[in-house]
């Protein structure tokens, strides 16, 4: 895992029709541009107070698998990259996590690296080796974080598809072609 200049990102990210939009100061958003080949799902647990998209179609999970879904959807993609960007700074996301995490030697490695990184939202560029920290991270935050400021948003750097993961128990799902989403929600039954 290493962070990545932000600015550099978003540029490759509009090959997927994924912009930045700024919320406010504190937080930013990804959106997948709106058009009928786009597949939208959310994921969410009992729990959640998470909004869905318009036209979502909406699935319930048990909390404690929504984490699961997340890599089993990475590997059904085959995807070689991943880029994690919070929603609001590093901080709040490694602040969240600090005491769930203070045993994965995976995750202590990135925080030490992430000193300068802590006001900024450089994207943290990650690969399949990395997955089952992302796996430990996503439960973290869905176990620890406070507000959805501590949120994530999941791109695949290869394929059309954008995760905002909601702190309170709640997956939103952005896909850009129907053949994928075909794939990807194989796992939202397997997980």
């Amino acid at each position: 895992m290493e962070f990545i200049s932000e600015n550099e990102v978003y540029e490759v990210l509009k090959e997927f029709g994924i912009e930045r939009v700024q919320v406010n100061d504190d937080r930013i958003e990804l959106q997948m541009h709106s058009d009928d080949s786009i597949v939208q799902f959310h994921l969410a647990s009992k729990e959640s107070k998470a909004t869905p998209h318009d036209g979502s179609e909406t699935i319930t999970i048990e909390k404690e698998r929504l984490s699961n879904v997340v890599e089993h959807m990475l590997h059904l993609m085959h995807v070689t990259q991943i880029l994690l960007i919070p929603l609001g700074k590093w901080r709040s996301v490694f602040d969240a996590v600090a005491f769930s995490l203070a045993e994965s030697e995976a995750w202590q490695a990135v925080d030490a690296a992430a000193t300068v990184e802590l006001n900024r939202r450089d994207p943290l560029l990650c690969e399949p080796a990395d997955f089952s920290t992302i796996n430990e991270l996503i439960s973290a935050l869905f176990n620890d974080a406070e507000s959805p400021d501590q949120g994530l948003m999941l791109v695949s750097s290869s394929a059309p598809i954008l995760i905002e993961i909601v702190p309170d128990g709640a997956l939103r799902v952005s896909i850009g072609n129907q053949v994928l989403a075909d794939e990807v929600s194989e796992a939202f039954a397997v997980s």
